[in-house]
């Protein structure tokens, strides 16, 4: 028989969450950002409390959603006294999202700011503790104020990349510190799953630097861009070797919790759940609709070749271009002009100056680049309805 491997965990069977004096068996894991500084700047990573008594760390990734580590959320089965044996330790039922609060402080306190918990959301294809460690908690309402950060759904970790840790877990492997959120940067992707010596990483996981301790469980490897790569799960003795959920290898169970999350809070969904990206796709600058150099106005297109975002693709299916976007708030560029179908063509020439060619066309020209003549566009706008390509 396979000996199972027991991974060492920092009080919360992975990098986990911290517990007050007298755990509560909720929230006997836990881990904090050692060597780190007081972080007052990233509010979007939150603190974590279950009316149990533990404490963890997390993400504020939509106005009414956390990214966090499941053993946050729920209760471990079969681990060794703290420690998970990886293809034996599983997880249990997950707690109920009202019994959850998070916090935007950068000192929790009694007193300070709590959301509550509305529904706990894990993935439905595992309950391993090792390499299914993630999970997404939907609040009751949307946290105001606050920008929420993106999560990398579309590029995975990579070894030698360079990213910084948030948490709320202990300063050190010793003594109470946990509570204050800090902040460690100068961090390097060790190795990705398939890549790794070490045993016990899965294919949905990656090896951190070190400096996660007990209670930073949940938050976030952020990486130079500000996306969030990764979510700390477990971690050896000492606050080294920490073990970090994979947010690429989560984008779709990401992604449908937060549809699911827009519509219960009554708000549109982030770009990067209707888009799949973690970029936003670039846009015409405001009130400059068209006239940016080194655009995409005019622009040869087709079915197959999609205009940017900003742009729409008219014309026939032998011919089109692509045409910037315009409304009352971003009108066309100086030789442009709105039509009634929203994008910016040539503006038509001032009476009695008008040079006419026999093809009673337009010119798309000024400070748009070489000048592209399009004399198809008023006459097939209403014909093209099938070429129409909105980013969204």
């Amino acid at each position: 028989m396979k000996r199972p491997l027991i991974v060492s965990c920092l009080a919360l069977a992975l990098a986990g969450c911290s517990s007050a004096p007298e755990p509560d068996p909720v929230a006997q894991r836990t881990n904090a950002i050692k060597g780190g500084e007081q972080d007052f700047a990233d509010v979007n990573v939150v603190g974590m409390f279950a009316m149990s008594g533990g404490m963890c760390s997390g993400t504020l990734i939509a106005p009414n959603l956390v990214l966090t580590a499941r053993h946050c959320v729920a209760p471990l089965i079969n681990d060794y006294n703290g420690a998970v044996a990886c293809g034996v330790t599983q997880f249990g039922e997950a707690y109920s999202g009202t019994k959850l609060y998070v916090s935007t402080d950068q000192q929790l306190s009694q007193n300070g700011t709590w959301f509550k918990g509305a529904e706990v959301r894990v993935p439905a294809d595992g309950q391993g503790a090792c390499g299914y460690d993630v999970a997404l908690l939907i609040l009751a309402q949307p946290v105001t104020g606050v920008e929420p950060r993106i999560p990398r759904i579309d590029v995975p970790a990579t070894a030698g990349e360079p990213y910084t840790a948030v948490g709320y877990g202990q300063q050190g492997d010793s003594g109470w510190s946990a509570g204050e959120r800090m902040v460690l940067s100068g961090l390097t992707v060790q190795c990705t799953a398939g890549e790794c010596p070490q045993q016990g990483i899965e294919f949905t996981e990656f090896l951190g630097d070190t400096g996660i301790c007990q209670g930073d469980s949940g938050g976030p490897a952020i990486d130079a861009a500000g996306k969030v790569i990764g979510v700390v799960s477990r971690g050896g003795q000492g606050c080294t070797t920490p073990i970090y959920g994979s947010v690429y290898s989560w984008s779709e169970f990401i992604v449908a919790t937060a549809k699911d999350a827009a519509e219960k809070g009554g708000y549109a969904p982030p770009f990067w759940v209707t888009s799949g990206k973690s970029d936003p796709e670039e846009q015409p600058p405001t009130g400059t609709g068209g006239s940016s150099g080194g655009s995409a106005q005019g622009a040869p297109c087709s079915p197959t070749q999609a205009c940017p975002g900003g742009y729409e693709c008219f014309g026939t299916t032998e011919s089109a271009s692509c045409l910037a976007q315009c409304d009352a708030a971003t009108p066309c560029g100086a030789g442009l002009e709105c039509t009634d179908q929203g994008v910016c063509v040539g503006a038509a020439p001032p009476a009695g100056n008008a040079e006419s060619d026999s093809s009673g066309g337009c010119s798309l020209g000024g400070d748009r680049g070489p000048v592209k003549p399009v004399p198809w566009v008023f006459a097939t706008l209403g014909l093209v309805v099938g070429l129409r390509r909105r980013k969204r």
